[in-house]
Order: structure tokens, then C-alpha cells, then sequence
């Protein structure tokens, strides 16, 4: 007969969470990149466990070696028996060239000035050995690693092609703007006439809308202030609505928002832009106070809209909702907790006679998972 046992809690767990994990990557090590995920935790074979992923990207870090690899169990680190664990297994079984690191056959720890931090919270870590040098074989947790590690590489992979996408369309602006200039000066002496208005031609040439952000640390207010800056270098109006992920937390706050805008989810805000003329640029303007210095270096840019804006990506709606959905559970779960009716003291004392409530408590968990 099939019996129904309650999984056992999971607020027993102490992850390093995402903002410590970010701030010791960037304190370690000098980059131009750094994501975290933390994923939800869940239970395997009776025992609660969470996996956090860390990826600092770019800056000091070598290019031509491999991938520094950083190990935690339960906040401590792993320093030893490197290819015998599981986190580095997981690690190695994804194909990382699809975001941008160098990786032989797929497989194998990838090649970049890239470092990965992988940290595993559990009542019960499995281990090879009593000497506690590396993680046990276990599919549960390799299939939470594996989902983190695709989280972190999908950020880096849009990372570097809005990186890519800038620099590039950037070189190509400012070559036109240094040869258009002069060949309309020389012609224009060489016929006698006055040099022509150039922002039709070069608009004509660019033909894109492009986008530039830029996070700055107001010391002297201790804010973190944000820019962004949309140019229509096409040949006709254009109108967008900018969504901002931005570190939204208990204790961090929008302000200097003249815009406005409206909230879309946790860590997303959007704001509808009036029509941008041709040859026109705009610009959103913010800050978020309660961070401190290096809390936030860099701006992931959304949009919705027609036509492409190069530096940024169009918004995944379907993500979005399922993100909405989520939270709105969230909520409704934490209000029925909030509002749950007080048993009396009857209910209570015939719960507590009640043994076949106690064989599946607690205290009847085996450490394999199994009851007694």
C-alpha cells in the first residue's frame, strides 16, 4: 500500500545566497562579469538540499588556461580530488563553446579567463570518502547543478553578444562619422557649396536602433546610477518599451525615477518611450540606493517592440508569465500561512495521540532516507 510521507523542511539549509557569493568572486577576482544563481531547494533521498552557482567572467583572468574551478560543501571548500567530484562532473558535462568558452569535444573543464563557483547545501552531503575531499555520485543533485550551470552560461552567452554587438556597431558609427565628415568638407570646397546636412546619410548607412548602458557608483550619495540611451538610426519613428533588470532586495530601492514606469515582476521594471524621430535618441535615467560599491556593475537591457535594438534582447514573454505565475503562488502561499486558524485545544491533543502522525515526523527519518 502506498503511503504519503511529508518531505521534510527545507528553511534548515544556510546557502552563501547570490549577493555574498557575487562580492567574494569580485573581491577574488578582477573581472568584467560576475552571475549567480541560486536555485530552490529541493529533497533527495530524504535529505534536503540547494545548489548556488557563481561565474565571474573577463578582466586579470588568464585566457589560455583552464576554467578555475571553486568547490563548497556546506560552505566549506573543497580542495582536494578535484576530477572525483560530482560538482566537477557537472561542470564538465555541459557543452560550454555554445557560450563562448573553448571547450574540447564538448566535454572536459572549458578553457577562458572565466571561474566557476559551485556550493552545495545539504543535511547530509555525500561524500567519496570520510576524508570529505569530494562529492558522491547523486542524480538529483547533478540535474539541480546541470540547471544552474545552463542559467549562468545563458548569461554569460547574452553577455558577450550584447558586448559584441556594441563594439561592433560602435567601430562601424565611428568610421562613418570620421570619413562622411571629411568628404563633405572637400567637396563642399572643391564646388564652392555649403557642406550638406549628414544625419540622413548616415542614418541611411547605420539603418539600426542601438543601445548603451552604463552603471556608474555615486560615492558621495552612495547610489548606483543607471543610464541608458536609445539612438533610431533608422529611417522612421520608432516606439519601445525598456524593461531594466535591476537588484531588487529587502533594502534596496528605485528612486530618482523621473520616468516613472511601472513594475513587470521582482527585479524588472518597465518604461514605455514615446516614438524616437529618426536620427533622435532618448534616454532613461534612474538610481537604487541601499547597495554598496561594485553591488552592481552592469545593466541586463530588455525591450518589446518591432524591430531589433542592438545591445539589447527582446523580452521572453513566456518566462515572464511563468516568473508572474510563480511569484503570484508564492504569495497566495505565504497569506494562507499568514491567515492559517488556530487548532483548539482538542484538535491538538488528539494530533498529538495520533501515532501514526508521529511514525511519519522527523524524528522516524533515517539518514539513507528511509524510515524505520
Amino acid at each position: 500500500m502506498a503511503v504519503k510521507i511529508q518531505a521534510p523542511p527545507t528553511d534548515c539549509l544556510s546557502p552563501i545566497e547570490d549577493l555574498l557569493i557575487k562580492k567574494g568572486l569580485e573581491k577574488a577576482i578582477d573581472s568584467r562579469y560576475a552571475a549567480t544563481v541560486t536555485r530552490t531547494p529541493t529533497v533527495s533521498q530524504g535529505n534536503p538540499f540547494q545548489v548556488e552557482v557563481g561565474l565571474v567572467f573577463g578582466g586579470d583572468l588568464p585566457s589560455d588556461g583552464s576554467v578555475e574551478v571553486l568547490r563548497f560543501a556546506n560552505r566549506v571548500p573543497l580542495m582536494y580530488q578535484q576530477g572525483g567530484c560530482l560538482l566537477t562532473k557537472g561542470i564538465e558535462s555541459i557543452d560550454w563553446r555554445r557560450y563562448g568558452l573553448e571547450q574540447t569535444g564538448g566535454k572536459g573543464v572549458p578553457k577562458g579567463p572565466a571561474a566557476i563557483l559551485v556550493h552545495l547545501a545539504s543535511t547530509n552531503v555525500q561524500f567519496t570518502s570520510e576524508a570529505k575531499e569530494a562529492v558522491s555520485e547523486n542524480e538529483e543533485v547533478l540535474d539541480e547543478l546541470r540547471r544552474a550551470l545552463f542559467e549562468v552560461g545563458r548569461g554569460l552567452q547574452g553577455h558577450r553578444k550584447r558586448i559584441g554587438q556594441r563594439e561592433k556597431s560602435r567601430e562601424k558609427f565611428d568610421l562613418i562619422n570620421k570619413i562622411l565628415p571629411e568628404i563633405a568638407s572637400k567637396s563642399s570646397s572643391m564646388l564652392g557649396r555649403p557642406e550638406p546636412d549628414l544625419s540622413p546619410i548616415i542614418t541611411k548607412i547605420m539603418n539600426a536602433v542601438f543601445c548603451e548602458e552604463e552603471v556608474i557608483w555615486d560615492s558621495k550619495e552612495k547610489l548606483a546610477r543607471c543610464s541608458i540611451k536609445i539612438y533610431n538610426y533608422t529611417a522612421r519613428a520608432r516606439a519601445y518599451t525598456i524593461i531594466v533588470k535591476w537588484p531588487e532586495r529587502d533594502g534596496v530601492a528605485l528612486v530618482e525615477n523621473e520616468r516613472g514606469g511601472r513594475k513587470e515582476t521582482r527585479g524588472l521594471w518597465a518604461w514605455r518611450l514615446d516614438a524616437i524621430n529618426p536620427g533622435g535618441m532618448t534616454e532613461i535615467s534612474f538610481a537604487v540606493n541601499g547597495l554598496s560599491h561594485g553591488d552592481w556593475k552592469e545593466a541586463e537591457v530588455f525591450y518589446r517592440g518591432n524591430g531589433e535594438i542592438i545591445g539589447s534582447e527582446r523580452i521572453d514573454e513566456s518566462l515572464l508569465e511563468e516568473i508572474r505565475k510563480q511569484e503570484g503562488l508564492k504569495g497566495v502561499v505565504e497569506e494562507f500561512v499568514d491567515e492559517a486558524p488556530i487548532q483548539s485545544p482538542m484538535i491538538e491533543e488528539a494530533l498529538e495521540g495520533d501515532s501514526s502522525i508521529e511514525a511519519g515526523g522527523e524524528k522516524e527519518w533515517r539518514s539513507d532516507g528511509k524510515l524505520f
